[in-house]
């Protein structure tokens, strides 16, 4: 089966969730590939269709859960090594975790696979009365968390919200080092030394986060039209990720995360370096919850890590592309950046579309594409989102955190509808996991995810 992704420039955003054109070619139906299994006995199918609803926990788990199914996970659950779990259309995961440290937790040490589709997305959250304003961060359950024999994980069309809970004793995440027990846990949590192992975030959407939407220490990694909404309390990035983890980033919307919206660090001493490529990006609103002083922002390389940054439009965060300063630099000789567009409708916003803890501008010169002004100029447009009243005053405090609506496509008299970049490739053209060829997006002329609207 092979994805391929047309022209994103008349790609609209409708009701927080995207419309792509996918064209479909079948591959030899005798081999679904691993993870994609199926009962050999026809006749054992009615049986099957009575068991769409059931409750796990406390156990290993592998196999497939079928189109349609509600599963509630009441102890946290495991995918054992070298096996895997698939997760069929318009299922619905209920993580029944009350924000305490025995909240559960998805547990990946083989290959977990969501097969969503644009009509029938899979959802992963919390109860139905827990999702709740109250709620965005208190962290109800703990989230998907993969160990270092982890093969493969693929999000398509899929939905996760309300993680974050305490990490627990026995949990992968404390036992190899990364939390200690207590802290939160992120959603998606993955590592990976040698790009062994694959991340696929394809259409999805992560929300409500106490921390990190996502934190990779290694992966061959596509993150592509993907909307990340309010990650982290007061701190947490959408997606943090550290050496091991090569990768494009690209037409994803990244709304109100705490601190950045894409951050890379060649830290913790995994192979090859971090290299991060982020391109057409829009992200709003963001960086103004966290709360150590001269942290937050947009987008952020440091630590030896390297890649492209292009054609991303920051609209109203705390900092523009912050260059950590000598001591914890990037690997500048591998960086490049060019060709990204702000807007701010506050001095203070205008004053850091160079961060003034950052190297652009001080230690290395300003880059000669970028579109800025001053207070209020380059609206950049939306079709349905005023980038005028945004107080990022009130945005510092977590109780004012408003959901994500509105439209974040282009109108067509839009100063960021075009004067973007086309002269670079993405890090990899293709991807290729469980027998699934997603093609990567190409980077277009305009600033941003979504381009005119139709």
């Amino acid at each position: 089966m092979k994805i391929t992704i047309p022209n994103l420039g008349l790609l609209s955003f409708l009701l927080l969730f995207f419309s792509a054109t996918v064209l479909f070619t079948a591959c030899d139906t005798d081999d679904d590939g691993p993870g994609m299994t199926q009962d050999d006995d026809d006749d054992d199918d009615d049986d099957d269709d009575d068991d769409l609803i059931f409750t796990v926990g406390d156990e290993e788990v592998s196999g497939i859960w079928k189109a349609g199914s509600e599963v509630t996970v009441t102890g946290s659950i495991t995918i054992p090594e070298n096996e895997s779990l698939t997760i069929e259309e318009g299922v619905r995961v209920i993580m029944a975790g009350d924000g305490g440290i025995d909240a559960p937790e998805i547990r990946v040490r083989g290959s977990l696979y969501c097969y969503g589709t644009e009509d029938n997305r899979i959802l992963i959250s919390a109860r139905d009365e827990d999702r709740t304003p109250e709620n965005y961060f208190r962290g109800l359950w703990g989230g998907i968390l993969a160990t270092e024999t982890v093969q493969d994980m693929v999000f398509e069309y899929t939905d996760i919200e309300y993680t974050g809970a305490p990490a627990q004793p026995g949990s992968p995440i404390v036992a190899e080092g990364e939390l200690d027990e207590g802290e939160p846990r992120y959603a998606i949590y993955m590592q990976d030394n040698g790009l062994t192992s694959n991340l696929i975030l394809w259409h999805s959407r992560i929300a409500y986060t106490k921390d990190d939407a996502i934190r990779l220490n290694g992966a061959r990694t596509l993150i592509a039209h993907s909307v990340f909404e309010l990650n982290g309390e007061t701190g947490g990035e959408a997606v943090n990720t550290k050496s091991g983890t090569v990768g494009d980033f690209a037409y994803n919307l990244i709304y109100g995360s705490a601190t950045n919206g894409l951050k890379a660090a060649n830290s913790k001493g995994r192979e090859p370096q971090c290299d991060n490529y982020y391109y057409n990006n829009t992200i709003v609103n963001s960086g103004w919850r966290r709360a150590q002083a001269g942290r937050g922002g947009s987008l952020n390389y440091e630590a030896g890590a390297r890649g492209e940054c292009y054609n991303n439009l920051v609209v109203n965060c705390r900092f523009g592309l912050r260059l950590r300063q000598p001591d914890s630099e990037p690997d500048l000789d591998n960086l490049k950046y060019d060709y990204n567009f702000y807007f701010g409708n506050h001095q203070d916003i205008v004053d850091e579309f160079y961060p003034s803890n950052g190297m652009l501008g001080d230690e290395l010169p300003l880059p000669e594409n970028d579109v800025l002004g001053g207070v209020g100029e380059n609206d950049p447009l939306f079709a349905n989102y005023d980038v005028t009243v945004f107080d990022h005053f009130s945005a510092s405090d977590g109780s004012n955190a408003q959901p994500l609506s509105g439209s974040f496509s282009l109108t067509a008299d839009s100063p960021a509808a075009s004067g973007g970049t086309v002269d670079f490739s993405p890090r990899f053209d293709t991807y290729v996991v469980n027998g699934v060829t997603y093609v990567t997006p190409a980077p277009s002329p305009f600033f941003g995810a979504f381009g005119v609207e139709n």
